[in-house]
């Protein structure tokens, strides 16, 4: 289903660059259909997003799109926080100087239901979710962690928190993603902060691991030389 999703003319006035950026913001706005809060569940519900790559920008514009409130981002990047803060959050947070749970509840009316989305992948993660988030929350990992990690399962038991793991979404929020793109919802060019050749793929790599340096790198076989380009 995902292969026929896919196959959707881009509108001629899409730039290509910008075009490409539908399918993670895609991973973000359908997990966000799949399985987070019901569009207007307004200040009845309320979110924590870890991590602000373009799956979670995808995840926060979801979230304020459905009037999710509030929104709080967890971002250690200025860079990836200043572009976080154009997608509509509530607040966006530096983990290393505020605690972002901390942060939700001083913004989150009392009994506010929380939903922590993970977009990070970073090992760790989810077992500090278990730790700082609040009982009866609701987890949805969507970022993915591509090692092996350790979390405390008595930790979430104990505090009754719904764990989901989700990364396919429904195919039709591919189209919807690229509809938001092409009629300006988001702004999914801003991500695109360099790009690079054939040649290049090693460097992009590097600097990807930076990421205070780049957010999204395009690949473009016909650029030249080894080294990174601006952005189109």
């Amino acid at each position: 289903m995902l292969q026929e999703a896919a196959l959707i003319p881009v509108p001629g006035h899409v730039a290509p660059h910008a075009a490409a950026l539908t399918e993670p913001l895609a991973v973000g706005f359908g997990n966000v259909a799949r399985a987070a809060p019901e569009p207007g569940s307004g200040p009845d519900s309320g979110a924590v997003v870890t991590g602000s790559g373009p799956i979670g920008l995808g995840a926060v514009a979801a979230l304020v799109e459905r009037g999710v409130a509030p929104v709080v981002v967890s971002e250690p990047s200025p860079r990836r926080r200043a572009l976080a803060e154009r997608f509509g959050p509530h607040m966006c947070v530096d983990p290393a100087a505020r605690d972002p749970y901390d942060a939700w509840r001083a913004a989150a009316p009392p009994h506010t239901p929380l939903t922590v989305l993970g977009c990070s992948g970073r090992a760790g993660m989810f077992d500090e979710i278990l730790h700082r988030a609040p009982c009866l929350t609701r987890v949805l990992l969507i970022g993915a962690c591509m090692t092996e990690d350790v979390f405390t399962p008595a930790v979430g038991l104990y505090k009754d928190i719904s764990v989901t793991m989700c990364m396919a979404y429904p195919p039709e929020e591919f189209a919807r993603t690229l509809e938001r793109i092409a009629d300006g919802t988001i702004d999914a060019a801003a991500l695109v902060t360099g790009q690079v050749g054939l040649g290049g793929v090693s460097a992009a790599l590097d600097t990807l691991r930076q990421p205070d340096d780049h957010v999204k790198v395009l690949v473009r076989p016909g650029l030249p030389g080894t080294g990174l380009h601006p952005a189109p």
